[in-house]
């Protein structure tokens, strides 16, 4: 189970450009005007979830809002959610509360009593907008994107920073135009990836993002990000290789025979040694090895068998990896071979 979460977990980043463009035509007003509200909601859903992985979902009218979220909701704003009128009052005022969750929330808000402060933790989590879908004539959008952990919201990290990201899950916002709602659209649901009610939404939003790749001859399969046009992809005896036309990112893979019998782990930390200030993670399947060389953030991942060493590499500038980085964790887990590997 925790390797399809983390399989699901890694559908990335489409091109952003298609977010505005689809946003604008849908009549709605400035997109990043929700951007708190989607960061907020993704936070008091994990904070509120406890060990349910599948209770990441925020009903319509005809549900009604968990006392555990409207909790989480509100204290987590005490600290991320001024600008969506969150005080400090609203602690105790049960009210005030509700009036305000109510020009937010299609769902119908619980009578909730005090809420207890609690000691912050220190991640931020977020949610990070990839693609936007008109539903209907009525103004209903869906916004699909990835939920992450990061030390900090992620349009304000630069540089390494970029790569402490952790993308967490997809997840999915519909929203229809609403002159009373604030922001002028209301919130008529959230579902994470796991939500099997939303399938067909992100299977859509899947097949608009991924390509898979499969090389028979050499064993070994893979999906990469649809930016990657059929034709800038390169195809050779060892493997396959792909670079956007400015030069901003690139990707193979390969296979080479293992001449010396090496093992999985001690393959790949005599690779890491030789490279300044990697980052080196090891599992029974894989290892990844997550470095940064020339303004450039490089991020590999190795399958080693008792004949084959198996490597497929995603490159990408280093100030572009709010856009890339999620597409580490999606090559991570879609790379795989026709052999078992060998720890």
């Amino acid at each position: 189970m925790k390797q399809i979460i983390r399989k699901i977990s890694a559908i990335l980043l489409a091109a952003c450009l298609l977010l505005g463009t689809a946003f604008a035509e849908s009549g709605a007003a400035d997109l990043e005007a929700l951007y708190p509200l989607m960061d907020l909601v993704s936070a008091a859903c994990l904070d509120a979830q406890g060990d349910d992985e599948y209770a990441l979902v925020i009903p319509d009218s005809e549900g009604v809002l968990t006392e555990q979220f409207v909790a989480s909701f509100v204290r987590i704003g005490q600290t991320y959610g001024q600008n969506l009128g969150i005080t400090p009052e609203m602690m105790e005022d049960t009210k005030a509360r509700m009036e305000l969750l109510s020009t937010i929330f299609d769902a119908q808000i619980p009578e909730t009593g005090a809420i207890l402060p609690e000691e912050g933790g220190i991640s931020y989590i977020g949610f990070y907008p990839a693609n936007v879908y008109n539903v209907d004539e009525n103004g209903t959008i869906q916004i699909v994107g990835m939920i992450y952990v990061a030390p900090a919201p992620i349009d304000q990290l630069s540089g390494t920073l970029l790569n402490e990201v952790s993308w967490w899950d997809r997840g999915i916002f519909t929203f229809q135009a609403d002159e009373r709602a604030l922001n002028g659209y209301r919130l008529m649901g959230f579902s994470s990836g796991m939500d099997l009610n939303m399938e067909e939404a992100f299977m859509q939003y899947d097949a608009d993002i991924i390509q898979e790749y499969v090389d028979t001859n050499l064993g070994y399969r893979l999906c990469y990000p649809t930016i990657f046009a059929d034709d800038v992809l390169v195809e050779d005896e060892s493997g396959v290789k792909a670079e956007m036309p400015d030069g901003s990112a690139s990707f193979f893979a390969r296979r080479i025979d293992n001449a010396d019998g090496s093992d999985l782990e001690s393959y790949v930390n005599l690779i890491a040694s030789g490279l300044n200030g990697a980052k080196v993670t090891i599992s029974e399947y894989n290892a990844t090895i997550l470095y940064t060389k020339d303004n450039y953030t490089v991020f590999d991942v190795y399958i080693v068998t008792e004949s084959y060493i198996y490597q497929a590499e995603l490159q990408f500038l280093t100030e572009m990896s709010s856009e890339f980085g999620m597409y580490c964790n999606f090559l991570e887990n879609s790379f795989g071979t026709d052999e078992g590997a060998q720890g």
